[in-house]
């Protein structure tokens, strides 16, 4: 039987410390790693719209509110929306919104790993790791990700808030027992990821106390287990369920699994090894036998964070790698105190340099080494954002300077755009910058016979969509 050790409480240096002296170097942490994040993220407050951003935004804006509420992820869109009735088709503030919660994640983090190994230095370790990673580009250039980044919040705030009670009193009341279930349910409202809530929490429970006290801690769990399973039932069997959309729809296997790590650890570790499912056992299994040798719950929690998470995703079609966003502070949590512990095991460390030089060369280590992974990724792992964002400006901009006024149900031709058949962009930025759901956007790329004399005279303006621009054209009368 394998006795984990107990998390120990902050280390003796920190607590011998003068109160200035912690504040000093917390806010050392806390300004190293935003000013890594700004480093290399700070164009993501200026970030243009995507395609996915109007597709988003129109679903938001032209839903009821029961339709929205109804929807996959309602508060996601009660977001979209509200941001658009105040600022219209001004991307800042919808950027302002998404960064600032990306900062916000960064905190959590902090104290999700706080929490877990009560180290503040392993904890702002993980935040240096979590302060930018290249290939999580959607996240800082994409509104489109604002479910995911507001799911994060939500579910470590969750998470943290329980840690928090347990650490203070035990076990929640009744009372935080509420406000835990508000939380989750707003999570749940933003993403499907966060269904992994209750397992985190058991497992938490699992590893970190004793069975005894079980029963009366896991008030949590009483309530939302049932609401978890209600979820996923509506989820997958209602006339909403996501399993409809054959890219939603899982296919659970151990081939699946293998095949769903092997998509997205290359882009975790910047392609530095080339995954098949051998090695993905290797790394997985090993990280557990190492969790099982030092007898570190924190190294076991973290490796729980890092497979459980991925779960409700993992089986389906592979996606951008920001779907490993939350389980990214598994990683982080397991990697920080990893590196703390391995530290500390070297003989004669501490009484040779002292426990603060060595948090320091440490610190600084990592830190140069993600400064050098981070500028050379950085290129790869925005390729795609100026062409995307371009996709959108390039029919926006021109209308936000100089458009007429259409009456409503207006009727509007392109005879050449460089967009797919079934693309609905056009129609997306028209009926949102007009305001008018009943706009009509017909094309001659799927409709040639548009192009004739008497059907553009049928139209209230013409457009042309090339290489030079938006440009509007003459009706043939």
């Amino acid at each position: 039987m394998v006795h984990w050790r107990a998390p120990g409480t902050i280390n003796v240096v920190i607590r011998s410390a003068p109160a200035a002296r912690r504040v000093s170097g917390a806010a050392a942490g806390a300004i190293v790693t935003v000013c890594a994040m700004s480093a290399f993220a700070a164009d993501g407050w200026r970030a243009y719209f995507t395609p996915d951003d109007m597709m988003n935004l129109y679903g938001a804006w032209s839903a009821s509110p029961v339709e929205l509420l109804q929807g996959h992820r309602p508060l996601g869109g009660l977001v979209y929306r509200a941001l658009f009735a105040v600022f219209g088709l001004n991307p800042l503030p919808f950027r302002v919104v998404c960064m600032c919660l990306v900062l916000a994640n960064l905190w959590l983090l902090y104290l999700f790993c706080l929490r877990l190994t009560h180290k503040r230095e392993t904890a702002a370790l993980a935040c240096l790791l979590g302060a930018y990673h290249a290939h999580l580009a959607d996240l800082y250039y994409s509104t489109g990700t604002l479910y995911d980044v507001l799911s994060y919040f939500l579910i470590l705030a969750t998470l943290v808030y329980y840690f928090r009670i347990c650490d203070l009193s035990g076990y929640p009341s009744w009372r935080r027992t509420a406000i835990l279930t508000g939380l989750y349910s707003c999570a749940l409202a933003t993403k499907e990821l966060a269904v992994v809530v209750p397992p985190l929490v058991l497992l938490y429970e699992l590893i970190y106390h004793s069975r005894a006290g079980l029963m009366r801690r896991a008030r949590f769990l009483y309530v939302s287990v049932p609401v978890t399973a209600a979820f996923i039932l509506y989820r997958t069997s209602s006339s909403h369920a996501m399993t409809r959309n054959p890219n939603f729809f899982p296919h659970i296997s151990l081939h699946a699994f293998l095949a769903g790590w092997t998509h997205y650890l290359p882009d975790l570790f910047y392609g530095t090894v080339a995954f098949n499912s051998f090695k993905v056992v290797v790394l997985l299994g090993g990280m557990l036998a190492v969790a099982a040798w030092t007898r570190r719950r924190e190294l076991l929690y973290g490796w729980c964070v890092i497979l459980v998470v991925p779960l409700p995703f993992i089986f389906i079609e592979p996606r951008g790698f920001f779907e490993m966003y939350l389980s990214l502070a598994g990683w982080y949590l397991y990697a920080a105190a990893a590196l703390v512990a391995l530290r500390d095991s070297v003989p004669g460390w501490a009484e040779r340099l002292g426990v603060r030089p060595g948090q320091l060369a440490l610190f600084a280590a990592a830190a140069l080494l993600l400064f050098v992974l981070h500028r050379r990724e950085k290129p790869l792992g925005n390729q795609w954002v100026p062409e995307t964002h371009a996709e959108v400006r390039q029919i926006l901009e021109p209308l936000q300077r100089r458009s007429a006024p259409l009456p409503r149900g207006a009727r509007v031709l392109f005879l050449s755009d460089p967009y797919p058949v079934d693309e609905w962009l056009l129609t997306f930025v028209f009926r949102l910058y007009y305001q008018d759901k009943t706009i009509r956007v017909d094309r001659v790329k799927p409709w040639p016979q548009l192009a004739s004399r008497e059907a553009q005279a049928g139209y209230d303006r013409v457009y042309a969509l090339d290489e030079a621009g938006l440009k509007e054209v003459a009706r043939r009368e």
